[in-house]
């Protein structure tokens, strides 16, 4: 186990410390911010995940990092660029430029009173900024390099949506579990009736769930993956990217300090080591979607 341990180490020089980074900072956020319980709770989760995911998965052929021609190597890594610029400038004009003059907020006022429900309105608000800005931009991008749909993992398994339903089902008991114990004061979804609940689920899908898996599951982590060589590299990249992608609402939404937010937004890519994972072992965006979806919508990863 020590030899697995340390080839580990060695041959993703880029995950490891990641993971080391990760905890430190959910174990300071444990003591000073939350409780110190929360720390341990969380990497038991991330665990629990992995061997979930793992153990759904077993006995398939993965998508290992192939010899691929200097030209195709190439147009992977200026995909994956080209993605990442794309995710992050779009980001930080909305946060930066669009919400403080007050949109999508006006969106979502004149929906509600139009007749459409407080949290149908205040989604397809958001969609209306994300489809445009996040998703359309990149698969125009996936379009002009002329990458295949399964190459951005856009194809899927029957019985990997299954595990998706089934990852989300676990995020939906976690949140129940944090609400009895008196971690959250309730969940929206509680509340509003059962259409509302779907419709609002199906917009959040749009706004978060597919945009982000597609641009930083599909492209950035696959499509660096052949180009860096070892899966956990790209994964460790892919993940500090979409860390980093947060950082703007972290400063704009949370009021955080510019300069902690970069630490908290390493904090939140634990979870994009997951989302990663599971993108990996499934070579499918779809799901991630749907757990990525929950969680932001019905549900947690981590408390």
């Amino acid at each position: 186990m020590l030899a697995r341990a340390s080839a580990l180490v060695r041959d993703h020089p880029l995950l490891t410390p990641l993971l080391i980074v990760s905890a430190a900072i959910n174990v300071l956020a444990g003591i000073f911010v939350y409780t110190p319980w929360l720390a341990p709770v969380n990497l038991l989760l991330l665990v629990a995940y992995v061997s979930v995911i793992h153990f759904a998965t077993r006995g398939r052929q993965l998508a290992m990092p192939d010899a691929r021609p200097p030209n195709a190597r190439s147009r992977d890594f200026g995909l994956a660029v080209t993605v990442a610029v794309l995710q992050l400038a779009a980001v930080a004009v909305v946060w930066f430029l669009i919400i403080p003059h007050g949109l999508p907020k006006a969106w979502a006022a004149d929906l509600k009173a139009a007749g459409l429900p407080t949290l149908i309105a205040g989604k397809a608000a958001n969609v209306a900024l994300t489809i445009p800005l996040l998703l359309l931009p990149t698969l125009v991008a996936v379009a002009c390099f002329r990458v295949r749909a399964r190459e951005v993992g856009l194809t899927v398994l029957p019985r990997d949506l299954a595990l998706g339903v089934g990852l989300a089902a676990m995020g939906v008991g976690l949140a129940l579990v944090s609400v009895a114990a008196g971690g959250r004061p309730g969940l929206l979804w509680q509340s509003a009736s059962l259409p509302v609940v779907a419709v609002t689920t199906a917009l959040q899908s749009l706004s978060n769930g597919v945009p982000e898996e597609l641009a930083f599951r599909g492209v950035i982590f696959g499509r660096l993956m052949p180009w860096l060589g070892r899966p956990g590299n790209s994964l460790a990249l892919s993940a500090m990217v979409w860390g980093l992608f947060h950082v703007p609402m972290l400063v704009v939404g949370s009021g955080l300090p510019i300069w902690v937010a970069p630490f908290i937004g390493l904090f939140g890519a634990l979870q994009g080591l997951v989302y990663g994972y599971l993108f990996y072992r499934t070579r499918s965006i779809w799901p991630g979607a749907i757990w990525h979806t929950s969680n932001t919508s019905l549900g947690l990863i981590f408390l």
